[in-house]
């Protein structure tokens, strides 16, 4: 019988947690069906069957579980579900009170909470059967029936062996809670109608952990030059009018190419500060920092290789890889293996900016929007297309001169995009 294990789709990922299931167990499932909704510390992603058979859930939704730790087995429906899913696997991991808390948050669990005279109460012993015996029931079922008040006892289980589970537990209380998963809601906690306090998503805690490491542990600087990109716009002009393929390459991809090719001239930039030694990267991996579909956060697709593509095949590739990850499919590696990072925010208008590292990148460049601006050009005051660009540094790895000559290899290419077309050599 084929596990069904928690995968790992980033470097930083060491677990996920079920939002929601999408099959129960019992379910006759097929290759491709998907099983469940994930979330890990960067992404939320859809879980789907890799063979076909009779699904058994062993994690509830809500609880975390390490990767490669079993979640559902899928096979012929010969065993007891019920037995499969009395014990959790070896490598699921319980909540802990740093964990993000599961998604499916309610005025209920809200209130349940603001009444609480402590944020951790000790735990309710099983509560037992009329007959004597404890009551079948899954965590989370007892969970909601000690929230909502409802006497488990009494309850007649739907699940497998008459085990209660939580639909049971809604159905007796009426529907208080509602069962959809949405983004977390506002749940007020604090005295004052001025205040409401909001639970992170696993991947927003994750970001300030991680953003706030990087503030306290890389010595940083920042390097800023301003590229006229008058021809950049042109090519990109003539690009989508006449090489098929090309219609929407953007200056993005100009600049994931670009950096590339400067990456490859500058390899100290391509470096990582590790154990108090260098680490040299061969590939050369550009992240692309863009915001979800939906909620708040942030992700970082990955265009890998980018050295060795030319700019068609970045332009397509990091569409595709943008929006299988904000669709949450990803695929592995998508969200992986980055050796320097661009975030571009001028399509909302903002003129510069300073990115914050993501280690254990050494770099990341920060690119503001395209303005017209009066230029001086051989004398004459003309009009003229300029954009600002800025590289954050981690001063461990290379140091101001360095910087300043990759800043001028990318303005160059920039600012003669002719370059960016020519086809890469291996």
């Amino acid at each position: 019988m084929p596990d069904v294990n928690m995968p790992k789709l980033s470097d930083t990922m060491e677990e996920g947690t079920i939002v929601e299931w999408k099959k129960k167990t019992g379910d006759e499932v097929k290759t491709g069906d998907v099983l469940a909704e994930v979330e890990s510390d960067k992404a939320t992603f859809d879980l789907e069957a890799e063979s076909d058979g009779v699904l058994s859930i062993l994690v509830e939704q809500g609880v975390p579980a390490k990767i490669g730790a079993p979640i559902a087995r899928i096979g012929d429906g010969s065993a007891a579900p019920a037995q499969e899913k009395a014990k959790a696997p070896a490598g699921a991991a319980k909540p802990k009170e740093t964990d993000t808390p599961p998604q499916v948050v309610d005025e209920t669990q809200a209130a349940a909470q603001s009444a609480a005279p402590a944020p951790h109460t000790a735990p309710q012993a099983a509560p037992a059967s009329p007959q004597g015996g404890e009551v079948k029931a899954s965590p989370l079922a007892k969970r909601l029936a000690a929230e909502m008040g409802v006497d488990i006892s009494s309850l007649k289980g739907s699940g497998p062996e008459g085990r209660i589970v939580k639909e049971d537990v809604l159905a007796a209380a009426g529907g208080k809670i509602s069962t959809e998963r949405r983004m977390p809601t506002a749940a007020p906690r604090a005295p004052g109608p001025d205040v409401e306090v909001i639970d992170p998503t696993r991947m927003q805690a994750t970001i300030a952990r991680r953003m706030t490491e990087s503030k306290s542990t890389v010595p940083e600087f920042t390097v800023t030059v301003e590229a006229r990109v008058d021809e950049a716009v042109k090519m990109r002009q003539q690009l989508k009018d006449s090489v098929p393929g090309a219609e929407k390459v953007t200056m993005t991809d100009m600049l994931v190419r670009a950096c590339a090719l400067a990456l490859r001239k500058f390899p100290e930039v391509n470096t990582s500060w590790v154990d108090a030694r260098f680490q040299r990267k061969r590939a050369v991996n550009i992240g692309l920092a863009v915001a979800p579909s939906q909620g708040m956060g942030l992700l970082v697709p990955v265009v890998h290789d980018a050295d060795l593509k030319d700019l068609v095949q970045i332009s397509i590739e990091s569409r595709q890889v943008i929006e299988r990850a904000r669709s949450g499919r990803p695929n592995e590696g998508d969200l992986s293996g980055a050796t320097f990072s661009i975030s571009n925010l001028g399509m909302y208008g903002v003129d510069e900016f300073v990115a914050i590292i993501n280690p254990p990148e050494a770099a990341i460049l920060a690119v503001g929007a395209i303005k017209d601006v009066p230029v001086v050009e051989e004398g004459r005051i003309v009009p003229g297309k300029v954009m600002r660009m800025t590289l954050s540094v981690d001063h461990r790895v290379f140091y101001g001169a360095t910087a300043a000559q990759f800043m001028a290899e990318v303005k160059r290419l920039v600012e003669n995009p002719v370059t960016l077309v020519v086809p890469p050599t291996r």
